[in-house]
């Protein structure tokens, strides 16, 4: 029966002498640590231990989508607030960890019945009951990591007081979800059920006296599994983890680096001076730029995007049952796949039959490594298979709603294919195009419904890569967009709006980071100084590493088309990398695909700088050091962003922070773009490109706005 509910997020229940406390944060669709959660947990925990009638206590969720998903992160935003003091940040932070201490010392047995994903601050309130049954197949873990962030709430400390130092190291450096299963394995559960048996599992624990109401680091006798960090075994590993942390963030990111010292200086302290510890660094994290651009980027604008925040709110939410893909290489075949995983029919069509047939034949080869690797099961194959149908042409995408173009980047191909696919669509029908570069409305000129004509740009891996730059031409109406935009929410794809125009922002800036690796070329700068630059700026790639694996060949291309686009003193300065662009291209030398670019790629798959071939564009200038390469490969990309924010191709600052960072890998730890302009400062940025365009070239040069200091980027839209 019902007794209590507390701050209308968590509701008591008792069964017989058993406190089951139920956590359903109300219109949430998932429960997270919002405010006042912290406040109702202790209050509802210490009604039920302080209640003489109750001798045992569970924890789990109102909810049937899962336990906890960790903290909310506007919460976490307003954390860091610059304007807050130290000291009354680490007192707001240590209530959760004092909450959770104050459960696991209450004096009766408290048990959490997981019943789902519990991640973050979730998983830390279950490690810190006495007892826990999760769920099979759900998903545990503690990222914080990827926010620049460690566990805050005792997590550190636990993890390695359950499995030791040595297993604690993944858990938390990596930050990767687990399976029930693996939780229970390595010691983080006791006990993983189907999600239906778990609360009946956790009472019939504390039933049959398996629970006992301490925890293990209480035992003055405790000592933690495998020996602190001088244990030679430890000692080892953690020299390891932080060298290999260092290689990972070069030094960008600090919240590998505190974990290591939570674990280190942890394993030779008591549980509460290691938990204050713990605090202590998350609030000096939490305090940190870095930590702030990745929550605010890649957590707060991708779920404001994920819920379609740009859509237009008049048409009516609408779903897609039939669609069409023509093109089925890599970029038709990924998009009709994640398509058909959404429980979409798809119909393929390429220039024969036999080509979709083997894309088809692809994809199912794919599905099964999925399941030869576990991460995919018979069923759900199936499932996926049943929905890709091919077609012999165009006239298969009858009762199509929506046509996904992904052919050849060449205007008269796609005008041509414009028209042939609408004469066999139904009016309302959309016909959407994969370009990654020519301007939407200059492929609707063969579109006889310009209002239904709009651009849906993929990235590659379509199965893998999250954004989708969706751009509406100048007829594209408000229906065509939500609809598209209702589509991509369908299939799990985060969309962020742009305006038309030449490369739209993505393959701009991309092209921007490619071509300044070629100006250093030619500036005499080492190749290997520049990839070492681009990688210790935070890219996953070097510029020319990246170009070899795109294709020197689409670099090239994409540069020329540009070129048409730009002009004066600007446009013939970044035209000097096509000196590189177009030898490479002269010389066959695409990259990795023909095995031979700017590197040389052996039949073992390894790869080498290759020196003798890049000697002919080498200078005989002062040598130029990694961190000048560094500072124009950054420069560079943000002068484009400038550009677009300029030309009106991006409106929403903090939307093209996350295109950049989804879209081309962007450091997180800045932001993106915008983010990382607004921190320098407008004036700052200005004179420093002012500086750059004196001394590598025109290209640094600023729009007018932004050289003139008046184009201070804010954070939520476009300065007045």
């Amino acid at each position: 029966m019902t007794e209590k509910t507390y701050n209308n997020m968590i509701r008591r229940e008792n069964r017989e002498a058993i406190a089951i406390l139920f956590i359903d944060v109300a219109q949430r669709s998932m429960n997270v640590f919002a405010p006042g959660m912290i406040e109702a947990i202790a209050e509802a925990a210490t009604d039920a231990a302080t209640d003489d009638a109750v001798t045992g206590i569970v924890i789990t969720s109102g909810k049937d989508n899962g336990f906890m998903a960790g903290a909310d992160l506007n919460m976490v935003e307003a954390w860091a607030d610059p304007a807050r003091t130290a000291a009354s940040l680490l007192a707001e932070v240590s209530k959760l960890g004092d909450t959770f201490r104050s459960i696991e010392t209450c004096g009766k047995p408290v048990v959490a019945a997981v019943n789902g994903l519990a991640l973050g601050g979730g998983l830390e309130l279950a490690l810190g009951c006495h007892y826990r049954v999760v769920t099979q197949g759900a998903k545990y873990g503690l990222p914080e990591v990827g926010l620049g962030l460690l566990p805050g709430a005792g997590g550190t400390q636990r993890v390695m007081r359950l499995v030791g130092l040595q297993a604690a190291l993944p858990i938390l450096m990596q930050g990767k979800p687990m399976s029930g299963e693996k939780a229970v394995e390595i010691g983080l559960a006791h006990e993983a059920v189907p999600q239906e048996q778990v609360l009946d599992t956790a009472l019939r624990a504390l039933a049959e006296g398996r629970v006992t109401a301490q925890a293990a680091w209480d035992d003055k006798g405790f000592q933690i599994p495998g020996g602190n960090a001088y244990a030679p075994q430890n000692a080892v590993a953690l020299t390891a983890a932080s060298t290999l942390s260092h290689v990972a963030t070069k030094g960008n990111t600090t919240a590998a680096l505190a974990i290591l010292r939570c674990l280190h200086d942890g394993s030779m302290l008591p549980f509460d001076q290691a938990q204050k510890m713990e605090q202590k660094y998350f609030v000096q994290l939490l305090r940190s730029p870095a930590a702030l651009n990745i929550v605010r980027t890649m957590f707060i604008t991708k779920q404001a995007a994920d819920r379609l925040k740009r859509r237009p709110a008049a048409p009516a939410k609408s779903a897609m049952r039939r669609i069409g893909v023509l093109g089925t290489g890599i970029m038709g075949a990924g998009i009709a796949e994640v398509t058909a995983a959404a429980g979409i029919d798809v119909v393929m069509v390429d220039r024969s039959e036999d080509i979709a047939k083997a894309s088809r034949a692809r994809i199912a080869a794919g599905l099964d490594k999925q399941i030869a690797r576990g991460r995919m099961s018979a069923v759900k194959r199936d499932k996926i298979l049943s929905h890709l149908h091919v077609g012999a042409d165009v006239t298969a995408f009858k009762g199509c709603e929506m046509v996904i173009e992904a052919i050849l980047e060449n205007t008269e191909v796609k005008h041509q294919a414009i028209r042939e696919v609408e004469a066999v669509l139904e009016e309302g029908a959309i016909f959407a195009t994969n370009t990654s570069a020519l301007p939407i409305d200059e492929l609707a000129k063969a579109s006889a419904r310009p209002q239904n004509f709009i651009g849906l740009h993929y990235f590659s891996p379509v199965p893998k890569m999250a954004l989708v730059e969706v751009i509406s031409g100048s007829a594209t109406s408000e229906a065509c967009l939500a609809r598209a935009m209702d589509y991509l929410a369908q299939t799990r794809k985060t969309p962020v709006i742009v305006n038309d125009g030449y490369g739209f922002f993505t393959t701009r800036c991309v092209d921007a980071y490619l071509r300044e690796g070629m100006h250093l070329l030619m500036d005499g700068c080492d190749p290997a100084v520049i990839e070492k630059a681009g990688e210790a700026l935070g890219m996953p790639v070097g510029p020319l590493c990246l170009g070899d694996e795109v294709g020197n060949d689409t670099v090239h291309h994409i540069s020329h088309f540009f070129e048409t686009r730009e002009s004066g003193e600007i446009g013939a300065d970044r035209a000097r990398s096509h000196l590189v662009l177009d030898q490479l291209d002269q010389d066959g030398r695409a990259g990795r695909k023909a095995g031979q670019g700017i590197y040389q790629y052996g039949a073992d798959g390894s790869k080498r700088i290759d020196r003798d071939y890049l000697a002919q564009f080498a200078k005989a200038d002062a040598p130029i050091t990694l961190d000048a390469a560094r500072e124009r490969l950054l420069y560079a990309q943000l002068v484009e962003a400038a550009r677009c924010w300029d030309d009106g191709v991006i409106e929403d600052a903090a939307e093209a922070d996350l295109a950049a960072c989804l879209g081309w890998a962007f450091p997180a730890y800045l932001g993106g773009p915008m983010a990382a302009i607004e921190q320098i400062g407008s004036a700052e940025f200005a004179a420093r490109c002012a500086d750059l365009a004196r001394s590598a070239g025109a290209r640094f040069t600023l729009p007018a706005a932004f050289a003139n200091a008046r184009g201070d980027v804010r954070y939520y839209g476009r300065a007045a």
